[in-house]
């Protein structure tokens, strides 16, 4: 349980800091392009690759935490235990999307390493790299949900120890 918060923890903070730099590349955009007149063309780039970042691993915190979007109303309208067992359905069939996802980027990594950038000139894999891991990490998260369920170790999948008390 440790080693989850701490984990819980480090994406948090990755996310925090990725939201800063967002700021300050999106401020430096700004001042160089109007106020110095002189606009450094590595900042829009630097902003898109942090944003790309930001959302895959803001993905991670929220599913985490469980957070995601989700339309809700007729999974609460089934008795629990149907409940239960549509979120380990929902579960398996994400597991298969995020599979997917990580099955074919991880070849797309190594096809688009020797591409660089137009104005960091950094490999674009870096690019799509957030995606591949995002999805890996999520999967693992998701995969370890449905094994805590038919274990009975939750009641729900995504449910903590206190959602699942209070249940």
């Amino acid at each position: 349980m440790r080693f989850q918060a701490a984990l819980e923890a480090v994406f948090r903070a990755i996310t925090a800091f990725l939201m800063m730099v967002m700021v300050v590349l999106t401020l430096l955009q700004v001042v160089s392009r109007y106020a110095l007149e002189i606009p450094f063309p590595w900042t829009e780039e630097m902003a898109r690759l942090d944003l790309i970042y930001l959302t895959f691993f803001g993905s991670i915190v929220a599913f985490q935490r469980r957070e995601h979007l989700k339309v809700e109303v007729l999974v609460h309208a089934l008795p629990a235990g149907l409940r239960k067992w549509l979120a380990v359905i929902i579960d398996l069939a994400s597991i298969l999307v995020l599979g997917v996802v990580v099955w074919q980027g991880v070849p797309l990594l190594q096809r688009f390493w020797p591409i660089l950038s137009a104005a960091l000139l950094w490999p674009t894999s870096l690019f799509y790299f957030p995606a591949v891991f995002g999805c890996f990490v999520m999967l693992l998260y998701t995969a370890a949900d449905v094994l805590a369920v038919l274990r009975g170790a939750k009641d729900q999948p995504g449910a903590s120890a206190s959602q699942g008390a209070a249940r």
